[in-house]
């Protein structure tokens, strides 16, 4: 159906929003309050209260100090996310899917931890802050009913083998490159004639990030990509994980940088770099050791039978030593208090010399005789893990499956747009 927009669209806003934050403010009620009604989706009201009340939401969860002049920046971009919340639980309730209170109590107990909030502290938090009750729930409803239509859509969806061969090749055929762990605010683009405005709004969330804005905040509150529930956290990726024009864009950034949009066929990316990990060509597994190191003190000045002999000590234990339990017997027995028990360390993480030693080692197999800075060391393999750095092929079935997923919920947004009849009033 066709859409009617007011042909002065936000001209009023700022003292509109001004006003009713100051309404708002005072404690007045959003029942109680004159102010009337922002945007109609097929005759299911939102009232400025509501977009009022979601930016102080999102300033909240974001740290940012929103003024009357950001309200104004910002006052678009939310009410449209508004608008396609009021649109998913129109769509969800004509295939009658339901939101219990049980989906809403879990949303908020994810909320909490992500925000380091005790358990039932988050009404209080957002009371405290003058957010009106029932404002977060008002957000949760919606994002939970979208999950669940996205869940009856897996079945349409299909994962071949092939596809995740390729994925795993190429994520291997990268396992020398960095790794990075990043975050995203994704900010989609529906019709091309509003990809000016959806960049300007992309140029705003820059600049409430560089006035201090929360960049999970502001993720979990504006981001349209299936990764806002977490912050925008995609955790690691190998190089070849996200589209070309995305990698480029992370290769140039030193961890806690933060890209400028960048514009794709679906629309634009802000990304935040974490952390980045240097990789290995060869570092195909991750290998960590149990380890069992006796060492025997040797003085700098000691003269060379007293060191013959503690050598001769050293090379009789590793002929004898058949475990590490006998290994430990012996500093028991030579009163060694520096020689001990190593768990799950990484041969990385081992000094030079003792790293090289062990490094072709396997379980139950000794060292040989390693000298270091004040003595002497052997030191055996007690237990060898090795595990793939790779991902399984489950986590990229999974991975492909959310992509997919992405790209048939943001078809089906649109769908929905373009049969709603949407009045915006201000």
């Amino acid at each position: 159906m066709i859409s009617k927009f007011s042909t002065f669209a936000f001209k009023n806003v700022l003292f509109i929003l001004s006003t009713v934050i100051l309404v708002s403010a005072g404690g007045i009620a959003r029942a109680q309050s004159p102010v009337g009604v922002a945007a109609v989706v097929n005759d299911e009201p939102i009232s400025i209260i509501d977009l009022v009340e979601r930016i102080k939401l999102i300033a909240v969860s974001s740290n940012i100090e929103m003024t009357p002049q950001k309200s104004n920046e910002m006052a678009p971009q939310i009410l449209q996310q508004l608008i396609n919340e009021k649109l998913q639980m129109q769509e969800a309730e004509r295939r009658g899917i339901e939101v219990t209170q049980s989906d809403i109590d879990l949303a908020k107990s994810t909320i909490e931890q992500n925000a380091g909030l005790a358990s039932g502290m988050l009404d209080k938090f957002l009371e405290q802050r003058r957010v009106a009750a029932g404002t977060i729930e008002d957000q949760i409803k919606p994002q939970v009913a979208w999950q669940k239509l996205l869940g009856t859509m897996r079945r349409d969806v299909q994962i071949s083998d092939a596809e995740i061969d390729e994925n795993l090749a190429r994520i291997e055929s990268n396992q020398g490159k960095p790794r990075n762990r990043v975050q995203e605010i994704f900010l989609p683009v529906d019709n091309q004639q509003d990809s000016s405005k959806v960049y300007q709004t992309a140029q705003e969330v820059l600049k409430a990030l560089d006035q201090g804005a929360d960049f999970g905040g502001l993720a979990r509150q504006i981001s349209a990509s299936t990764s806002a529930p977490a912050g925008g956290d995609l955790g690691w990726l190998y190089a070849g994980e996200v589209a070309n024009e995305l990698q480029q864009a992370i290769n140039q950034l030193a961890p806690g940088e933060v890209s400028a949009p960048i514009q794709t066929i679906r629309g634009y990316y802000i990304i935040k770099l974490l952390d980045r990990r240097r990789g290995d060509a060869a570092a195909i597994t991750d290998t960590r050791l149990d380890l069992y190191q006796l060492f025997v003190p040797i003085a700098v000045d000691a003269p060379q039978d007293q060191l013959n002999a503690k050598l001769a000590v050293m090379d009789n234990a590793k002929k004898t030593a058949d475990s590490c339990q006998a290994l430990a017997n012996v500093a028991v027995d030579l009163g060694s208090d520096l020689s001990g028990e190593m768990k799950g360390i990484s041969p990385n993480d081992l000094s030079g010399p003792v790293s090289r030693a062990v490094g072709g080692l396997d379980k139950g197999q000794i060292s040989d005789v390693i000298r270091v800075d004040g003595g002497a060391l052997l030191v055996m393999v007690c237990d060898k893990i090795e595990k793939s750095n790779l991902p399984d092929r489950k986590s990229v079935e999974n991975r492909l499956m959310m992509e997919r997923l992405d790209i048939l919920a943001r078809r089906k947004l649109r769908e929905l747009r373009r049969e709603a009849f949407i009045d915006i009033r201000i």
